[in-house]
């Protein structure tokens, strides 16, 4: 299904005949979520049309190849072409905020004051129902080279060499990101860098840890939180599960962690028990939903991602 509308999308874009291209400024570590667009005028509208076009045969090539589409968790297998809600929680503060910036982008800098890192074609159209909608492109990249700290660059005119001190622009092969009817679809993980999702990643984390201590099943809850807010666990929490979570309340299941996992529970409290650092990394995996039956030798395995295999 996934792949189905990525075509569609592909095929709308290819019929779309008006574009606007936006270069993108952000610097997520001293502003948050802040943008700083610029819409930069083609020569032609057909240029325009002709370069996203060959773009679009390459993105739906690359998607055809990964030849798998899994919701974003963070830590999908690479060659992987990832989807994500742009109204979720993982992007509720950048998109909004890229929008507005897009919406309001300057059109009067001169491309070479502009030090971009990222672009983005826009384009209108209408859909089955005649709804005004736009579609995006995206890449993670600055496609003008402006030459301001590098040896000369010579071009060749009317079969002379001379020097350029114009900016040239080099899109690449494909865009990363198409994002279509509030939904992203990426080739790469590029996106993540766009949109601060590494930001995201810590609320989310540290909502989900609001939901555990409610839940009152681990010792020492303090403790335990320092953990999951470290290195690269706040991710693990993209695919956190209230509903394991709510199971463990009860004896069954928190008996398949003590068997299963060995993690301990303490007999005074009936919580878990979690000041060693092992128990605490194979309790976060349980609580979101990162370990699986090994099929072969019904051991315990962790997985990065899963999905019901259907057999029809």
């Amino acid at each position: 299904m996934s792949f189905n509308k990525i075509e569609s999308a592909i095929i709308t874009a290819k019929q779309i005949t008006h574009w606007d291209f936006h270069l993108i400024e952000y610097n997520h570590t001293k502003n948050p979520n802040e943008y700083v667009c610029y819409n930069i005028p083609f020569a032609s509208a057909q240029l325009l049309n002709d370069i996203v076009s060959s773009m679009c045969d390459t993105f739906l090539t690359i998607v055809k190849k990964q030849n798998k589409i899994l919701n974003y968790t963070a830590q999908n297998p690479k060659n992987t072409t990832e989807k994500l809600d742009i109204t979720s929680e993982l992007m509720q503060l950048s998109w909004p905020s890229l929008i507005e910036h897009i919406n309001n982008s300057d059109d009067s800098v001169d491309l070479k004051d502009i030090s971009a890192n990222a672009f983005a074609f826009v384009g209108n159209y209408e859909d089955t129902d005649g709804n005004n909608k736009n579609l995006y492109l995206l890449s993670r990249k600055n496609p003008v080279l402006t030459f301001k700290k590098r040896v000369p660059i010579l071009s060749a005119r009317n079969n002379t060499i001379t020097e350029t001190t114009e900016p040239l622009v080099q899109f690449g092969k494909s865009f990363s990101i198409l994002i279509v009817d509030n939904t992203l679809y990426s080739i790469n993980n590029n996106f993540e860098s766009i949109f601060n999702i590494e930001y995201s990643h810590k609320i989310v984390c540290q909502e989900r840890l609001q939901d555990l201590e409610a839940a009152d099943i681990v010792d020492d809850i303090s403790s335990y939180k320092l953990f999951a807010s470290s290195g690269q666990n706040p991710k693990k929490f993209i695919t956190y599960n209230p509903e394991i979570v709510e199971k463990l309340k009860e004896q069954e299941y928190k008996d398949i962690l003590k068997n299963r996992l060995h993690i301990p529970v303490n007999p005074a409290t009936d919580k878990f028990d979690l000041s060693d650092s092992k128990n605490a990394k194979n309790f976060t995996l349980a609580i979101c939903d990162k370990t699986k039956n090994n099929m072969f030798d019904n051991g315990v395995c962790e997985v990065p991602s899963s999905s019901p295999i259907s057999f029809t």
